[in-house]
């Protein structure tokens, strides 16, 4: 039987399986660094999307993505 682990279960396991603990901090640090920089562009990408041109306002972009202020989505959208 296979079972198929979270991949966010599975990289907290792959860093607590590392035993020097300066080491896995190193880790920590390095992959808390990439998976914001990785998170950020998602969100990007799925804010132009919402927005899609105009076929959105940006204060609707912004309601959807939990609340933020229409400028707030308009920086968002163009990755700043």
């Amino acid at each position: 039987m296979t079972t198929n682990q979270d991949p966010v279960d599975a990289l907290i396991a792959e860093l607590d399986a590392i035993s020097d603990p300066v080491d896995r901090f190193q880790k920590v640090v390095e992959y808390e660094g990439r998976v914001d920089v990785g998170m950020r562009a998602v969100r990007q990408r799925i804010a132009a999307q919402l927005y899609n041109d105009g076929e959105r306002t940006y204060r609707e972009v912004g309601q959807i993505m939990g609340g933020v202020t229409a400028s707030r989505a308009e920086q968002i959208v163009k990755g700043r």
